[in-house]
């Protein structure tokens, strides 16, 4: 499926993502590696899926996307 994560920074500026997952856990974990100390919207077409505060922002990545899958960090 597709997915969009939105970001908007503290200083207005919107910036997407558009990428391709499974379903939406998959999605969700994908997303959070965006937050960075800024909100992340997740769409999935019109559905809002989640919306990731920059206050969830732990930096305590499990898992990252190689080449187009999303695999455990340091499992590629």
């Amino acid at each position: 499926m597709q997915y969009r994560a939105c970001i908007v920074d503290a200083n207005g500026h919107e910036n997407s993502r558009t990428f391709a997952c499974a379903n939406d856990e998959d999605a969700v974990v994908w997303a959070r590696q965006m937050l960075h100390g800024n909100s992340v919207e997740l769409w999935c077409g019109e559905r809002l899926v989640k919306r990731l505060l920059a206050s969830e922002d732990s930096r305590a990545v499990t898992h990252e996307v190689h080449e187009g899958r999303m695999v455990p960090k340091g499992k590629e």
